[in-house]
């Protein structure tokens, strides 16, 4: 004999329904990764002086009591910006981990390539950093302490061992450094920021492959 199934006719609670259809709450981290993402998009757009805490909350649907409970000042917001898209999930630079154990010719190539592709991929860090720099904030200033002039220095002791080893011409060492990254900074701000790349491409490979060329020929010992 089969048994029979009950059948109880209830429909789920209109309760149940609405919490069913909610959207899942974002855990602390994922909420301040919103509100930086958010706050570089406008801070690229409108500069760090013409975006408000105001704004940055209403485009990421959020009130600015929330803002403040992750960042206590925009100028921290800022800072967060930076972290985001220079270090790991750890702190350490990007860019430094992606060079260990690198030598020669190749730590060139590597910093050539990643800034070529990071700026390509998302020009907006680029735009954010010009804006602060035009608006004379301090914190360009930060971005130049805590990231540039670290991969500056790494460079410079970099170009100072191939100067040792005989590997290249004696030099200012940073000098030297600044005109590798200047020619590849330039490169990349005539393309993502003025437009040149509506008109001229190339592989950043070969672009990288080519800067690295220029550069390690003008220091060829002769």
């Amino acid at each position: 004999m089969k048994a029979r199934v009950q059948k109880t006719g209830r429909k789920p609670s209109k309760t149940a329904s609405a919490k069913a259809s909610q959207p899942k709450r974002m855990t602390g981290q994922e909420r301040s990764h919103q509100i930086v993402r958010v706050a570089a998009g406008l801070f690229a757009r409108k500069g760090f002086k013409g975006t408000t805490t105001r704004e940055i909350a209403r485009k990421a649907g959020i009130s600015e009591a929330v803002i403040f409970k992750h960042f206590s000042c925009k100028e921290d917001l800022y800072k967060a910006i930076i972290d985001s898209c220079c270090a790991d999930k750890t702190g350490e630079s990007r860019i430094l981990g992606l060079l260990k154990g690198r030598e020669g010719r190749e730590v060139f190539r590597t910093i050539a390539v990643f800034l070529l592709d990071e700026h390509q991929k998302d020009p907006s860090f680029l735009r954010l950093l010009t804006y602060s720099a035009l608006e004379q904030q301090s914190l360009s200033e930060l971005f130049m302490k805590t990231r540039a002039l670290v991969l500056l220095g790494f460079l410079e002791g970099h170009i100072k061992e191939l100067e040792k080893k005989g590997s290249i011409k004696a030099a200012d060492p940073a000098l030297c450094a600044r005109a590798f990254i200047g020619m590849v900074i330039h490169y990349v701000i005539a393309q993502e920021l003025y437009g040149f790349k509506r008109h001229f491409t190339r592989p950043n490979e070969v672009v990288a492959e080519t800067f690295v060329d220029i550069f390690f020929e003008g220091m060829r010992r002769r």
